[in-house]
């Protein structure tokens, strides 16, 4: 029975993975809205496995801006890393999705009403490597993924205040 049941996850697992792939190169989802969309249902799905609430702080509508499937693929990862932190690290019970439309660009965060922690070591290490990855390390990776959009990766936190993550792109922005 546990062999069919890591044969169950497991198929799981990679249909999810192909559904990210087959959407992430689609260019019917090259829109905003397309990305918000899907973040939402995904954050849904994955928050709600864990049993952590899931509130939504979307606009009602959204700029006709295109978005190139490289974006749309590092912003839904690094999406992603900051969600699996929140079910994995910070004991939260709620976990807030917002994303803001700026003139130019917007802004999605993930907040958290977990446990938190120091920012600054953390900070320190990403900002010191330049880029450089090491494997399993969830910072750097957002980090990297949204400088190579042209975007930025902010991560505020503090022991026992939680843990907030804000993505912003501001440049592959088509119209």
């Amino acid at each position: 029975a546990a062999g069919l049941e890591k044969i169950y996850d497991t198929a799981r697992e990679l249909t999810r993975s192909m559904d990210e792939i087959v959407w992430a190169v689609s260019p019917r989802h090259d829109t905003l809205e397309s990305l918000a969309t899907y973040l939402e249902k995904f954050a849904h799905d994955w928050l709600g496995t864990a049993g952590i609430r899931c509130r939504l702080d979307l606009p009602l509508q959204f700029p006709e801006w295109h978005l190139s499937s490289e974006t749309r693929h590092n912003v839904f990862l690094a999406f992603k890393e900051a969600l699996h932190n929140a079910v994995k690290h910070s004991g939260a019970s709620e976990v807030l999705i917002r994303l803001a439309v700026k003139e130019k660009s917007f802004e999605l965060a993930v907040e958290d009403n977990g446990r938190g922690f120091a920012v600054g070591e953390k900070a320190k290490k990403v900002s010191a490597t330049q880029g450089r990855v090491a494997s399993g390390n969830g910072l750097e990776n957002m980090w990297r993924r949204l400088t190579h959009i042209g975007g930025s990766c902010e991560i505020q936190s503090a022991p026992g205040a939680g843990t907030q993550v804000i993505f912003s792109v501001h440049s592959m922005l088509r119209r």
